[in-house]
């Protein structure tokens, strides 16, 4: 597996991401990008779980980090290498729901629920699955930048990642948050 060929470590690479990106491209030293990977596999690998089957999302996540080795020298550090992998990751998704035909994204049912007592459990998996059933009516694009955002991704990331622009990112981000306000019983965000 390409995880396992890339824990190799030579030398004690850095914790920046820029430094560890640039590092890599200098060095071709794989202990770099085993230290990216393993600080931004697993967000990679659930973005795409979100929006895609687990097969899929760890064949796309593995392919993400091919691509991240084929293209290295076309990082340029315009933004943080987070927002260029998930830029990535997003173009081959869709790039394969183009080639199967598909728009319609599966999101995982993977959402923690808080262990208090049977009743709350259930109440929490019973909101976590209207949130998914509410989230699936989402046109495509509000739905990606709603969990982009889930992601921790600035409104400005958000357009990087999507070659949207910043204002369009707000509007698709303003209606998602109004159907979702609606849909789940009328709260404000």
């Amino acid at each position: 597996m390409l995880l396992s060929w890339l824990t190799r470590r030579d030398t004690e690479p850095e914790s920046d991401p820029l430094s560890l990106m640039q590092s890599y491209i200098q060095t071709d030293n794989p202990a770099y990008l085993a230290r990216l990977v393993h600080c931004y596999g697993d967000d990679l690998y659930h973005f795409l779980l979100k929006q895609s089957d687990p097969a899929l999302a760890a064949d796309l996540s593995q392919q993400s980090w091919l691509k991240v080795m084929e293209q290295k020298q076309q990082f340029a550090g315009h933004s943080s290498f987070k927002t260029w992998l998930f830029a990535i990751g997003r173009n081959l998704l869709l790039d394969e729901l183009r080639r199967q035909k598909r728009w319609v994204y599966e999101l995982s049912e993977d959402l923690p629920a808080q262990q208090s007592g049977p009743v709350q459990v259930l109440e929490q998996d019973q909101d976590n699955l209207k949130l998914q059933q509410v989230l699936m009516q989402l046109p495509v694009l509000q739905r990606e930048s709603v969990l982009l955002q889930l992601e921790g991704f600035s409104l400005q990331q958000i357009a990087q990642i999507t070659a949207a622009e910043p204002e369009t990112v707000k509007s698709r981000l303003r209606y998602a948050r109004q159907v979702l306000a609606k849909q789940l019983g009328g709260h404000d965000e």
